[in-house]
């Protein structure tokens, strides 16, 4: 029976494939040793951290760090290890308190290529450093206004206004610790001889309470730029100047002003500066101005396309008339006019000094009976008793002399 399993044909098929298997087993093994190998700059990757940030936390010191793994794998194992990405993984959804962190690495956070299948065998020996360390900070944010810089010069005749921003504050992002320390966002502007407005986006820096710059590469800021304007405008200095009334017997030839100051420098755009020579002051009724000599505070309003940089808001104004000679006539001769209907009105006034002016030869000349006191009683109130009302005076038969000042009268009102 032996001697015939050793004749049969099957007994050598079955013994040649064994001595094959095992001559391929060795084979294998000798073409494709096991060998010990360091991975370094194995990247570590970060899970869960949209839980991290609804807690209203962040990763702020180890984000971005890498590994090294110490494997035992065949030399086939090795070339897929080489041509594909190793990572390390770490959940971080659980943690919900600020404070450093340490997370051990294991052979179940260490994510291998898609090469490298169950079949592989990987022995990962140890790993430096054997733990992941990393900070968790409370995430803040908070709007920081933008403030301007500049460096530089501005053409002769010109000047630069203030800084205006769109927006006008921008937000700040990240670390709790760091933004915190943000007290505002600086743009700097650097240019020479300027004449007309400057307008650009411009990027920003970051500004401690200390004036010292805050590195914004670990903090998020929205917008990147900021629209900055700078506006340059021209400078003219212009005279101010005063429109007189003829009155009083006075006329423009009669008197003599005084503005203090009698210029004031201002700016604007060239085109709103072309055609201004002087600014008025206001009107000044010669028919108001008592005696030889009479001063006035008038206020310099100015268009709202020009700025006053001299910064003075009201000139001195010193009106002095001369050659005229002043009288004063009491007037007994008193009239109304609109009396108002259903009522019965009485002078209680009965006389009022009337001043005149002109040249001495004329003043002399008047008469009482020459002036007419009119007083327009449509203004009065509609109730029983005297008030106090203003009147026109009228001087007929002489133009080289006129009235003097503005004057009243007290008038009684009765019913009919």
């Amino acid at each position: 029976m032996g001697k015939r399993i050793l004749n049969s044909k099957w007994f050598y098929m079955v013994v040649s494939l064994l001595l094959a298997f095992v001559l391929w087993i060795y084979v294998g093994r000798e073409a494709n040793p096991e060998v010990t190998n360091t991975l370094s700059r194995v990247q570590v990757v970060f899970s869960g951290l949209d839980s991290l940030e609804e807690r209203g936390l962040m990763i702020s010191e180890g984000a971005e760090q890498t590994v090294s793994l110490r494997i035992r794998a065949t030399r086939e194992v090795w070339g897929r290890l080489n041509q594909g990405e190793t990572t390390v993984t770490i959940d971080v959804s659980g943690i919900a308190e600020p404070g450093t962190q340490s997370v051990a690495i294991t052979t179940r956070n260490i994510n291998f290529p898609r090469s490298i299948t169950v079949m592989d065998s990987i022995d990962v020996q140890y790993t430096s450093p054997d733990a992941v360390e990393f900070t968790v900070s409370r995430w803040a944010t908070r709007e920081v206004p933008v403030q301007g810089s500049f460096s530089g010069s501005v053409a002769e005749g010109y000047q630069r206004e203030d800084f205006s921003f769109a927006p006008e504050t921008v937000t700040v992002s990240g670390q709790e610790e760091l933004v915190n320390q943000v007290d505002h966002a600086l743009v700097t502007v650097s240019q020479e001889d300027m004449n007309t407005t400057y307008s650009e986006s411009c990027p920003y820096t970051l500004i401690g309470a200390d004036g010292e710059v805050i590195p914004s590469e670990q903090l998020e800021t929205d917008p990147a730029t900021v629209l900055v304007t700078l506006p340059v405008v021209q400078l003219k200095e212009v005279e101010l100047t005063v429109d007189l009334i003829p009155g009083g017997g006075a006329t423009q030839d009669d008197v003599t002003v005084d503005i203090e100051p009698q210029t004031i420098t201002v700016s604007g755009g060239a085109e709103d500066l072309a055609g201004l020579t002087s600014i008025s002051l206001g009107e000044i009724d010669l028919s108001k101005v008592f005696g030889t000599r009479q001063v006035f505070q008038m206020p310099i309003d100015l268009d709202p396309s020009l700025t006053n940089v001299s910064g003075i808001t009201e000139a001195t104004v010193t009106v002095t008339i001369h050659g005229l000679t002043t009288r004063i006539l009491q007037v007994s001769n008193i009239s109304f006019i609109n009396r108002p209907d259903g009522y019965q009105a009485e002078a209680v006034t009965q006389s009022c000094s009337i001043q005149i002016r002109g040249s001495q030869e004329a003043v002399e000349a008047v008469t009482a009976s020459q002036i007419r006191v009119v007083a327009d009683l449509s203004e009065m109130e509609l109730s029983t008793g005297s008030q106090t009302i203003p009147v026109r005076v009228y001087l007929d038969g002489s133009s080289d002399v006129g009235v003097v000042g503005e004057y009243n009268i007290v008038v009684s009102l009765t019913r009919e």
